[in-house]
């Protein structure tokens, strides 16, 4: 049967409601231009902000926690400014990070983009850059750009020339508008509830400096140990990757490193294993495990998270050691944890970390287990613990909340583009 083909590359009939309710046309055709940024590896305190791959959420927001400056006597700079309606499309990054993309609102200082981004302008007489953002998020949550990227070590690629053929559907400049507002107002009350969980992140850190302060600098002069005094060991699974790691048949899970280096454990982060593997019960997660990230970049090696309703069937990887406590008890799970998230912590391990490689370090379980700390009573961190569990509450039902709204606006974002709004 003759048929067309969608933006993803697969072929649908003719007459199908997924790719005829809204005509098409080549990204291409739509552009001005598509210009990949500049490498620089000079730095200048007096320099011109660079956008960089960490600079963009995979939700599309700009984070400016990080902030590089590029020297502004670089010879043609100005030709790579960023300017409200840009559409920064991350062409290079990991396999599960290449493809997000920002819309550039104004900007309030002059910024320019690394080499890891294609700067696409429209033509708004017939594509407005809210709804090509929006489009592109599409692609991008649907797993499109992971399908389609060139991979090697560590790193992916989405070819200008492929990004530029694909078939966006085109509604007139009014429908854009209206789809862009819609999804832009329903992303909104995903927003709120972030935020929301970040404030309640914060709470937990301001419970545990009043009651502790920083038990590294230990300026409260508790009794000092080593790490060891209270985590008898750690233990790790196996690394194991069936040929489709996302085959839904699969009847175990192995984790990805993912799942933890947000600080918040993330059950989907996973990869589905051989088929037929039977793994020893001591690989499989369970609620309550706290898990750790042996291996990772220099910011993210030593991330920590709590396991919290776990599917039966993940399995621990190579990479994340989950914590083995001594017998009895000689702290409360919830204070190690955030313990290891403090930020003091978190540079001690990574200044510990080792590796030949720029971008990933490793750490030895001898070199966590020795680290000096401040060993505040543990009565003192049971009373930490059980106030940190009421919080803990609130966000489980602020994230139940939160999937409820991510589903809802997956829903509409795909009946957006097919004119079903």
């Amino acid at each position: 049967m003759p048929g067309v083909r969608d933006s993803a590359g697969h072929d649908r009939p003719e007459g199908d409601a997924r790719t005829m309710t809204v005509p098409t046309k080549r990204l291409g055709d739509l552009l001005l231009e598509a210009k990949p940024g500049f490498a620089c590896g000079e730095e200048a305190e007096d320099g011109i902000f660079q956008i960089r791959m960490n600079n963009i959420t995979r939700d599309g927001r700009l984070d400016l926690s990080k902030r590089r400056l590029v020297p502004a006597q670089r010879p043609g700079i100005a030709g790579f400014l960023l300017r409200e309606g840009d559409v920064l499309f991350n062409a290079t990054n990991s396999p599960d990070m290449v493809g997000k993309t920002a819309l550039i609102y104004a900007t309030d200082e002059p910024t320019v983009f690394s080499n890891h981004f294609l700067r696409l302008r429209v033509d708004r007489s017939t594509l407005l850059p809210a709804y090509l953002a929006r489009w592109l998020h599409l692609q991008f949550d649907g797993g499109i750009f992971k399908a389609m990227c060139r991979q090697w070590v560590n790193q992916a690629t989405v070819g200008r020339d492929t990004l530029l053929r694909l078939a966006v559907p085109l509604p007139s400049l009014a429908e854009q508008r209206r789809v862009a507002e819609v999804l832009d107002r329903a992303d909104e009350l995903r927003a709120k509830r972030r935020e929301a969980l970040n404030t309640l992140d914060d709470l937990t850190q301001s419970i545990f400096l009043d009651m502790f302060g920083d038990p590294v600098e230990n300026e409260r002069r508790w009794p000092t140990g080593s790490v060891r005094d209270f985590v008898a060991r750690f233990e790790s699974g196996k690394n194991l990757v069936a040929e489709d790691e996302d085959d839904p048949r699969a009847q175990f899970r192995v984790l990805k490193v993912s799942a933890v280096t947000s600080l918040t454990f993330i059950a989907t982060e996973s990869k589905a294993v051989p088929s037929g593997y039977i793994p020893p019960q001591s690989h499989v997660v369970r609620d309550g495990d706290l898990l750790f990230s042996r291996a990772n970049t220099e910011a993210l090696v030593g991330a920590t998270a709590m396991v919290t309703d776990p599917p039966h069937n993940l399995l621990l990887p190579d990479k994340l050691w989950r914590f083995v406590w001594h017998e009895p008890v000689r702290s409360a799970p919830l204070y190690v944890r955030q313990l290891f998230q403090q930020p003091s912590f978190r540079r001690e391990i990574s200044r510990r970390a080792t590796g030949t490689s720029g971008s990933m370090k490793n750490i030895s379980q001898d070199k966590v287990l020795s680290i000096t700390t401040g060993i505040p009573p543990l009565t003192l961190q049971h009373s930490f613990a059980h106030r940190v569990a009421k919080v803990e509450l609130l966000k489980a039902a602020h994230r139940a909340s939160l999937a409820e709204l991510d589903a809802l606006f997956a829903s509409l974002q795909d009946r957006a583009f097919r004119g079903l709004l």
